[in-house]
């Protein structure tokens, strides 16, 4: 009785383990659906090929495919594991164009992925809303501008122009620039400016596609016993202007910019201007006793919890929910531009010794975990309140990982990185 047993049980239940097994690999495999459709004629964009990216993994290419005749894609197989984060791409006329993926409970998602076609003559842009934050400290003053460039061109077109897409112009004071422009999910994309003729005249070279993009300039200036004298311009039209000064007791001089209030939580005194028109100088003379040197304010993006921004008169709010939200995560723009110029050569180090490798491997869950957060936002499964603290405290321990880290090559990331 007991061989006829084992002869008969231990088979079964082999098999249920290797049934068991194969129900789970099904499971975990993904499908993923879509259609890429081009924006500017609203036809299909048949033979497109499409990549599937997996950020997680330093934008890993998981699978390809090729559109049909009615934009159709399919990407489907063991690859595709629904529980981790994955971006669509398509490439047109050079311009990359990303896609969100979002599984259902089954394992599915569908993706709809819009590209356009481009435009090498200016079209119709101007500034929807920028803000300028100044920071005064000791002998040094920290000036960060962040501008949200409108692309109306009709029909949609994504302006391209390897001379530059986006033009400003810096006082004479100002230190080098350090330029970003906000991705999907806000994420912070490192450019590099280029000079043009006259001193201080800086281009992007950075697709400007329809709707709105964000482009951030950070710099250093003297701050000197006659203060600080803002000269700064950009070549668009700007509907509505802020200036953040801190501290909020410098004294400011402006046929630009009036007071409209004060935000408490970032301790700056706000001014405001509308109805700007292109190249006109964002003029304001700032004097008065700095924070004392190393003190850094509440508006230092680096050192502090995100600033909520107070409505004041003629708010930034007015603008539109979307770009309230992005202005408010890209006042961190600067401790997320550090953490992106410093990937590269924390990847560089993945092969180095013990420590580096021991550093490296915290630093990748870290940005993992960025990535799982940002998903869940998208996905809805988290309060907005709770999405911005961690987001902050993520990138707040990212920085502090790559401070302490081993020393790397001191080459820039610019230099490592000549093309995009």
């Amino acid at each position: 009785m007991r061989n006829t047993f084992n002869k008969l049980t231990w088979p079964a239940l082999f098999a249920l383990v290797l049934l068991s097994g194969m129900l789970v690999a099904r499971a975990q495999a993904g499908t993923i659906r879509g259609q890429v459709i081009n924006g500017t004629t609203n036809h299909p964009d048949a033979g497109q090929k499409l990549l599937l990216l997996t950020p997680k993994q330093g934008m890993q290419t998981v699978a390809e495919t090729v559109a049909d005749a009615e934009g159709n894609f399919v990407f489907s197989g063991k690859a595709i594991d629904p529980s981790q984060f994955y971006l669509v791409q398509a490439t047109l006329h050079g311009v990359d164009y990303h896609a969100l993926v979002q599984f259902d409970p089954d394992g599915n998602a569908l993706v709809s992925l819009t590209v356009f076609n481009t435009i090498s003559k200016l079209p119709a842009l101007h500034i929807r809303a920028a803000r300028i934050l100044v920071q005064a400290a000791g002998r040094q003053a920290s000036v960060r501008e962040l501008f949200a460039i409108k692309n109306t061109a009709q029909p949609p077109r994504t302006y391209v122009n390897p001379k530059g897409t986006f033009r400003f112009h810096l006082s004479p004071a100002a230190g080098p620039p350090r330029v970003a422009a906000v991705g999907l999910m806000n994420m912070p994309l490192p450019q590099t400016p280029i000079p043009g003729k006259a001193k201080g005249d800086f281009a992007v070279d950075y697709p400007l596609k329809p709707g709105l993009t964000v482009m951030m300039v950070a710099y250093t200036s003297e701050y000197s016993s006659a203060g600080l004298k803002l000269a700064d311009d950009v070549d668009l039209p700007i509907d509505q202007i802020q200036l953040y000064v801190n501290p909020p007791s410098l004294q400011v001089s402006s046929p630009l910019f009036q007071l409209a209030g004060q935000d408490s939580k970032s301790d700056s005194a706000v001014y405001m201007a509308e109805n700007v028109p292109a190249r006109a100088v964002l003029e304001a003379g700032l004097s008065g006793a700095p924070a004392p040197a190393g003190q850094a304010g509440n508006a230092n993006a680096e050192n502090s919890s995100e600033p909520q921004v107070e409505v004041v008169p003629g708010s930034v709010t007015k603008v539109g929910v979307p770009l309230l939200l992005c202005f408010l995560l890209v006042l961190l723009w600067a401790l997320g531009i550090r953490a992106a110029k410093e990937w590269p050569r924390w990847k560089a180090g993945r092969s180095g010794s013990p420590v580096q490798k021991q550093f490296q491997s915290k630093f990748d869950n870290v940005i993992r975990s960025i990535a799982a957060l940002d998903e869940l936002f998208a996905a809805g499964k988290i309060p907005e309140k709770r999405y911005w603290k961690e987001r902050l405290e993520l990138k707040a321990k990212a920085v502090a990982l790559l401070k302490k880290g081993p020393a790397a090559s001191t080459e820039s990331y610019a230099a490592r990185n000549p093309s995009r």
